[in-house]
């Protein structure tokens, strides 16, 4: 199975997963070897952007975060993918976001867990750690 197979399969996936939104998945992109768009909607407070990148990478992308899985040729990486996209769009994973001056430094992707929180993946650029820090959550809470 190529790599475009292996991600319209974890697309086609998520859009069964989650009938009750408006998805599309794009055959020709720019950038990108397949993607699909997921506007914000009833039911979703913000946009949501998949995609397949560099032939082996499934990207998560909402706000100004990527997260990406790679590569999308073992099972067990297309599984946490199409985990994480379906915990961001039910609402049931949040996204930890730290700031410094005003600029998000870094940010975790969570899912529930016995104890709170448990991350599943870390997206953080390059800072100088001077100032003080604050915290937000980004979370899907139009899930009704």
């Amino acid at each position: 199975m190529s790599t475009i197979e292996i991600a319209r399969a974890a697309f086609e996936h998520i859009k069964a997963e989650n009938p009750h939104l408006k998805m599309e998945i794009e055959e020709n992109p720019e950038h990108v070897e397949l993607a699909m768009n997921i506007k914000k909607q009833p039911r979703l407070d913000f946009d949501v952007f998949l995609s397949l990148q560099n032939n082996d990478e499934l990207h998560l992308q909402f706000e100004f975060f990527s997260f990406e899985w790679f590569p999308c040729t073992e099972p067990a990486r297309v599984l946490e993918y199409e985990t994480s996209v379906n915990g961001v769009l039910s609402g049931r994973f949040r996204t930890k976001v730290i700031e410094l001056r005003g600029q998000s430094i870094k940010a975790l992707l969570q899912a529930p867990s016995e104890n709170g929180w448990s991350t599943v993946f870390t997206w953080s650029k390059m800072h100088l750690p001077l100032g003080a820090k604050t915290i937000r959550y980004v979370q899907n809470q139009s899930r009704t």
